[in-house]
């Protein structure tokens, strides 16, 4: 019994070891956020709600210009410039403007909870119907396809996790402290998401033995 278990302790170690690098662009919305969140509330110290919330936007900008940065690209070459500032001006400022003149941090901190309730019916409902297609989409190489069941469910409990991490993080810090939990959540996901390809692949049967 010692043995197995003191097995099991070494595995669950080993999945957090040799964590491959994250790449620096994607901390680049967090150091956003936790270097504007400071100075807006030096320039508003009597408004931290308010400088909360136009440093979460910034933060929310920088990650979406990074993500659809190509995608832009590609629609100012065919389209003309033009089309791709229109585009950004729909989904960033106006968006933007409306959490800015809210000044309620408390929905900026629900929104990493929604996105991840999102994220639970697409893989809930890609468990149901067999397809895994949103597993198979963002992993479509072979070493990855016959191991789609196992990423959507372990995924789909992952984001569970989050959601309940947030609400809890919510609840028991202040704002300052749960801002710099969302900065650092991107690393975090990085540590996690690699360790649950770990789990996935040391755990699951090789395609032809299962």
């Amino acid at each position: 019994m010692d043995g197995r278990i003191w097995l099991t302790l070494r595995i669950f170690v080993a999945l957090f070891e040799k964590i491959p690098m994250i790449e620096a662009r994607i901390m680049l919305p967090s150091a956003v956020l936790l270097i504007a969140f400071p100075v807006l509330n030096a320039l508003w110290p009597d408004a931290p709600e308010f400088a909360f919330g136009v440093a979460f936007v910034l933060c929310q900008v920088a990650r979406f210009s990074l993500r659809w940065r190509a995608q832009f690209a590609r629609e100012a070459r065919r389209d003309g410039p033009w089309a791709g500032r229109k585009r950004l001006v729909g989904a960033l400022l106006i968006p933007g403007a409306v959490l800015i003149v809210a000044q309620h941090p408390t929905f900026c901190q629900h929104v990493p909870s929604v996105i991840s309730v999102g994220f639970v019916l697409l893989f809930a409902v890609d468990a149901l119907d067999r397809s895994y297609s949103t597993a198979r989409a963002y992993w479509p190489g072979q070493e990855f396809t016959p191991y789609a069941r196992e990423l959507t469910l372990a995924l789909l409990v992952l984001h569970l996790s989050y959601i309940l991490l947030n609400e809890t993080m919510i609840k028991a810090v202040p704002l300052t402290g749960w801002l710099v939990f969302y900065a650092l959540m991107p690393l975090l996901h990085h540590v996690l998401l690699t360790a649950v390809f770990r789990t996935v692949f040391w755990l699951t049967p090789a395609p032809g033995h299962r």
